[in-house]
């Protein structure tokens, strides 16, 4: 084992006796902590593994689309896995709702010992990361299996330092490397990754999905009537303090405000109940005509729901970073969010466009969506530049499955035999 992962694996194992104790104080950790007990899955010995690995609900729309497309590709049917590092991946997705995948669940604990299990139970075909969320002795027991790794919508330009630093020991495992930018692609070409493609972002086929499959939600259109609606989709605790600010400066405006919580739960939505300004409706209660504000109490509707809006708050942007902005996007609408953007290159390019805005106080979105109000004439000038963006982007799809096409697992029926082990090339611990 090399140093640094040996570092790694020493860090995990000081943890992990603190987690129990955190977890009773933490409601997404304690979900966390006791989805460690999973089994993995046991797939037929005659059928290809394909593993998909994503971090969370956002990142699987990324892969999703990927792996669907490359089903279709197979003359038969691959047993497909799909491992979420956040409980809200294997929470909101089953094998019931998302009949695609033959399992879904928690990615196990990333121990040695842990992954060694899991690789030669599985033998998986290729495993498929998206974005980011990459494990060193994952990465590691694959590695020794032979096992071809890609990772889907890499997104390294903002990466500095110690951050850039690690996340290139860990690129140096992968097969093929699909980057958004081309910013991305030169980043890595000057670090000497020759295996890298610009295919663009993924997410805008699930989008793009989306609004082609487009479903009315019920009761909206007509609560919304006529007037100016505000979405205010993903939005955390901070996202509903500066709304309820920017509410007080709209006041004698003639708006409807939908409120989308990132996580949908009584806390949650008590917390909105108390800091808003005036009384506000949920969507599963009967009746919502006293109010302006309505708060959807569901989930799995956003998508959908920026549909009936005329401009889309996306919330994020005062926390760890802002939330899917293609999903409104993909309507034409313009979007605002908080001040923390810096790492999602949609958002600077569509900033550059006109279509976006980042606001960091409370005014700055009131008086834009004043001047929305007023002249409707910029939301139809706003859509046609949304228009022309969406043109120009990549067959990201295509792209991706002409460097998939010709690789040697696809020609193959049969998983490899655990036995099969990498031991020809230099490891990349060595990079």
């Amino acid at each position: 084992m090399s140093f640094w992962r040996f570092l790694y694996t020493l860090g995990w194992l000081l943890a992990l006796p603190i987690v129990p104790l955190a977890s009773l104080f933490h409601d997404k950790l304690r979900r966390w902590w006791q989805a460690r007990r999973t089994p993995p899955p046991l797939p037929p010995p005659k059928r290809k593994v394909l593993w998909l690995h994503c971090a969370s609900v956002g990142e699987f729309e990324q892969g999703r689309v990927i792996m669907e497309y490359l089903l279709t590709k197979l003359s038969q049917r691959p047993f497909l896995v799909v491992t979420f590092f956040s409980p809200s991946g294997w929470e909101r997705y089953t094998s019931q709702t998302y009949p695609q995948a033959d399992w879904i669940g928690p990615l196990p604990l990333d121990l040695p010992w842990v992954m060694r299990r899991w690789v030669r139970l599985l033998r998986p075909q290729a495993v498929f990361f998206v974005k980011y969320d990459l494990w060193p002795n994952l990465l590691h027991q694959l590695y020794v299996h032979n096992c071809p790794m890609y990772l889907l919508s890499a997104h390294v330009e903002p990466l500095h330092g110690l951050r850039w630093w690690w996340k290139k020991k860990l690129l140096r495992y992968m097969t093929h490397i699909f980057v958004q930018t081309q910013a991305d692609w030169v980043k890595l070409s000057t670090a000497g990754f020759i295996q890298s493609t610009l295919t663009g972002d993924s997410r805008l086929i699930r989008v793009r999905q989306l609004a082609e499959n487009w479903l009315p939600i019920s009761g909206i259109q007509n609560w919304i009537g006529d007037k100016f609606c505000i979405i205010g989709g993903s939005v955390w605790e901070a996202d509903v303090r500066f709304l309820a600010q920017a509410y007080e400066f709209l006041r004698g405006y003639s708006i409807r405000w939908i409120l989308v919580p990132h996580e949908v739960s009584a806390r949650q939505i008590e917390f909105i109940r108390r800091i808003w300004p005036v009384r506000c409706a949920q969507y599963t209660h009967e009746s919502w005509d006293f109010a302006d504000t309505l708060i959807l109490d569901t989930t799995g509707m956003l998508g959908y729901l920026y549909a009936y809006g005329h401009v889309a708050w996306i919330g994020g942007g005062f926390g760890r970073g802002i939330h899917n902005i293609l999903e409104a996007i993909i309507y034409r609408k313009p979007v605002f969010f908080g001040p923390n953007y810096k790492s999602f290159s949609e958002a600077h390019e569509l900033i550059k466009l006109g279509v976006a805005e980042s606001c960091r106080y409370p005014i700055s979105f009131s008086n834009a969506v004043k001047s929305l109000v007023r002249d409707s004439r910029r939301l139809r000038i706003i859509a046609q530049r949304v228009e022309q963006y969406l043109e120009s982007k990549p067959d990201t799809i295509q792209l991706i499955w002409e460097k998939l096409a010709t690789a040697p697992w696809l020609q193959t029926e049969a998983n490899p035999a655990p036995e099969n082990l990498k031991t020809s090339h230099r490891s990349p611990e060595g990079a």
